[in-house]
């Protein structure tokens, strides 16, 4: 017959003279905070609660240090294993907080590494639609001592990418892309950096091929891989006469943006400001663009032309925090918005159009 002993059982029977403290070094290049590794461990003990209260405020919980080793070690074991399974969501979090939860089925960790020896560079996660393109990458020293030249480096200069479509010289090629690159500092150690590159695109690039390179400056470190998109999009057949010149056509909306496809009869000045707002089943409302979306340029085209300041809780902000928008020769208009949260497009009733609904179903 087996009988279950618990280990505090042993610990409270046990002579303290066979009893010390024990400092748990982290052996991994991740660096989570205290607070963060406790929330893991709590939340994995306790699943019925989604979030773990304040530290020191949780009912019927002591905090004491432990003196046994095995006890500590499997502690520590646990919480930097939990933390680097869960790396490729978490690095999204920190960026979209809690509403990453609307995306944890589309996250993806290719893990494709290349090295030269001196530097190892990986891509660790994609988040993307086919037009918002979320790339992690990290960057971290062979010897593991800390690169100066990496650091000293503004992240937008520190990579450049490469889009190729399927059909090599078809008018694919030819798209508008926006880049932006920021580091994610609570993530990066002293021999490791992590960098979230986000790409806004005109064009669905799902399926192309991707190259991200290194700085040639700083060895010129190339990674490849195929643009994967799982973040489901909807699209409406709109067709809507806005005024005498301008028409919108299409409009389609995903977990991280929208698109408008318009036509214009006689283009002129700056980009359109068609009023387009999204009504969700809650009764809860949010523009996608409005007068305000556009700060007028010389010619008309405009790519990041719109922006806000959020703060550092994407709930807090407007939905739309970045919009983007180029017209071509034969009269065809694109304006596309990039969302501060991550949404669930299940959720979104209704799309009205300067006044015209149209219900999503």
């Amino acid at each position: 017959m087996n009988k279950k002993i618990k280990i505090s059982d042993l610990c409270s029977r046990m002579n303290p003279q066979y009893m010390e403290d024990l400092e748990v070094t982290n052996m991994t290049d991740l660096h989570p905070s205290e607070q963060r590794i406790e929330d893991i461990v709590f939340q994995k003990l306790h699943p019925e609660q989604k979030t773990a209260a304040p530290a020191g405020k949780r009912v019927n919980m002591k905090k004491k240090t432990w003196k046994i080793a095995a006890i500590a070690a499997v502690f520590c074991l646990f919480a930097t294993t939990a933390f680097a399974m869960a790396g490729g969501f978490e690095y999204f979090r920190s960026i979209y907080g809690d509403t990453v939860d609307n995306a944890r089925q589309d996250i993806l960790t290719p893990e494709i590494t290349v090295t030269d020896g001196t530097r190892q560079m990986a891509l660790d996660s994609m988040l993307t639609d086919g037009y918002k393109i979320n790339l992690i990458v990290s960057l971290k020293t062979v010897s593991g001592k800390a690169d100066k030249d990496i650091e000293k480096t503004d992240p937008i200069n520190l990579f450049q990418v490469e889009l190729q479509p399927p059909v090599s010289g078809s008018e694919q090629e030819e798209q508008t892309m926006a880049f932006t690159c920021t580091e994610l500092t609570e993530f990066s150690s002293k021999s490791q950096h992590f960098y979230h590159i986000q790409l806004d695109s005109l064009t669905d690039c799902t399926g192309w091929n991707m190259k991200v390179s290194l700085s040639e400056s700083l060895g010129n470190l190339t990674l490849e891989s195929d643009i994967k998109g799982s973040a489901a999009a909807a699209e409406l057949t709109i067709n809507q006469a806005i005024d005498s010149s301008l028409t919108i056509e299409t409009l389609q909306i995903s977990p991280l943006g929208f698109l408008v496809i318009g036509s214009e009869g006689a283009a002129s000045g700056g980009l359109p400001t068609p009023s387009i707002s999204l009504t969700f089943k809650d009764g809860s409302q949010e523009d996608l663009i409005t007068p305000m979306s556009f700060d007028s340029g010389e010619g008309g085209t405009i790519t990041g032309g719109g922006g806000v300041v959020i703060g550092e809780d994407p709930m807090t902000g407007p939905l739309v925090t970045t919009t983007y928008g180029q017209r071509n020769p034969s009269g065809k208009l694109a304006i596309a918005g990039e969302f501060g949260r991550i949404i669930l497009v299940s959720e979104i009733q209704s799309i009205s159009v300067n006044g015209t609904e149209y219900p999503l179903n």
